[in-house]
């Protein structure tokens, strides 16, 4: 007699019957073929057409063995010597371990039903990575509920059918991840016991990964050297999301923006001069992180200028103090004094002034000028931006005009187009004049 075919990984090999090498049946030999092709199908994703009906597992687990039966099907000969039902039932057995099958003539073609052999509890746990405050917290709301989730997603599912359903199971579980932890990627583990199956879900990061942080600071109201150690203490506040992936730390933009915002806020630089701070955070594989700090109610301010092609002019250097009165009046409304000194002779010009916020960035005023008790009104338009113009002008009736357009490149240097054309003078005079903040 010969002996039955057996299933070895995901190939079908059937055994010769005996050494006389007798002929098989054209059903037996129908069988085989059709438990092959079945196999291929299942694993190469052949799809052919048929009307062919499959009931008993969920939607996202179906679609595979219906294509591999359907292709079956579509092989198995049309021929009264073949019972291409009970052949649909056997290949259906062999392949989709598990499951008990029953085959039926349906209206335009067979309908095949499956129900699990066996039932299993299983649990899911994750298994969350080791990650710094707060960004672990981050993770845990993202993957809050994750783990009821995959449980109704495998909880009719019999182990053995993890053979076949292993990729199908990976790729819906990706899904479930990608749409709470995009750039994370998975890695699965089945822990068996007598009465529960565990299904462990661990994570990693996947490329593209945030390799740096580079935080800028300006501030229109602090001097450059409190701006600068500012901006050095942020990158280490900023160091809990190196090596994360650039996808989830984008979502996380807000959280980031929140974080640098509070660290700053936190510093005893900004919080004893009442500033503000506001982050704009940019991910990346090298992230960038702008936080402009800027004090509701101090301004200080020291510079040194140096103005080209205008004879007669030498480096200043320069200081203002100023104080707003926001707080207590509702209006912004800004009263400063400023000191200049000429480094050619230290001569000391003085000013008091008052300007307040007119429209948008967009400062007027006045202010008083000693010695010469000089009388200026001025206009003052500037975003107190990195890499972004500026402008100031002012006027003096018994004084004349002086102005600059300038471009703010760094948070130390700035560049101006200089203007000047005193009273009772028919010469304007322009040159360009470079500012040094300190």
């Amino acid at each position: 007699m010969p002996r039955a075919a057996t299933r070895t990984g995901h190939t079908l090999a059937l055994e010769r019957c005996s050494r006389r090498r007798r002929r098989k049946a054209p059903a037996e030999k129908l069988r085989a073929a059709a438990i092959v092709l079945g196999a291929a199908a299942l694993f190469l994703n052949v799809l052919p057409c048929s009307a062919l009906e499959l009931e008993g597992l969920p939607d996202w687990l179906a679609p595979g063995p219906l294509r591999s039966l359907e292709a079956v099907w579509e092989e198995i000969p049309d021929s009264p010597d073949v019972d291409r039902l009970k052949t649909l039932q056997l290949v259906a057995e062999r392949l989709l371990s598990g499951y008990s099958v029953t085959v039926v003539a349906g209206r335009e073609g067979p309908c095949v039903t499956l129900s699990p052999l066996t039932k299993h509890d299983w649990d899911v746990a994750l298994e969350l990575p080791d990650l710094r405050s707060p960004v672990d917290l981050w993770f845990e709301h993202d993957v809050r509920g994750l783990d009821e989730e995959l449980r109704e997603l495998v909880q009719s599912l019999p182990l053995e059918g993890l053979s076949w359903a292993d990729s199908a199971l990976r790729g819906e579980i990706s899904k479930h991840v990608e749409g709470r932890l995009p750039g994370w990627g998975i890695a699965l583990q089945i822990r068996l016991s007598d009465d529960r199956n565990t299904l462990c879900l661990s994570f990693r990061p996947n490329p593209p990964l945030v390799l740096a942080v580079t935080p800028t600071l300006y501030s229109g109201t602090l001097p450059v050297m409190l701006q600068s150690d500012l901006a050095a203490k942020l990158a280490p506040g900023l160091s809990p999301i190196i090596g994360l992936p650039v996808p989830w730390v984008a979502r996380h933009k807000g959280d980031i923006e929140a974080l640098a915002q509070d660290f700053l806020s936190e510093r005893h630089t900004v919080s004893n001069v009442r500033a503000k701070a506001k982050v704009s955070f940019t991910p990346g594989q090298v992230s960038s992180a702008f936080a402009s700090v800027d004090s509701e109610r101090f301004l200080f301010r020291v510079w040194l200028a140096a103005t080209a092609g205008m004879r007669g002019s030498y480096p200043e250097l320069g200081l203002t103090l100023g104080w707003n009165t926001r707080h207590i009046t509702g209006l912004d409304l800004e009263l400063y004094g400023e000191a200049v000194a000429e480094l050619d002779d230290f001569s000391l010009l003085r000013r008091l002034g008052a300007r307040f916020l007119f429209f948008g960035e967009l400062r007027v005023g006045a202010e008083l000028e000693w010695p010469g008790s000089e009388l200026f009104y001025r206009l003052q338009w500037d975003a107190c931006r990195l890499k972004r113009p500026y402008l100031w002008w002012r006027w003096g009736p018994d004084w004349g005009h002086e102005g600059a357009l300038g471009y703010r490149f760094t948070e130390h240097v700035s560049l101006e187009l200089y203007y000047k054309k005193q009273k009772g003078s028919d010469q304007d005079r322009v040159g360009l004049r470079g500012v040094l903040s300190l």
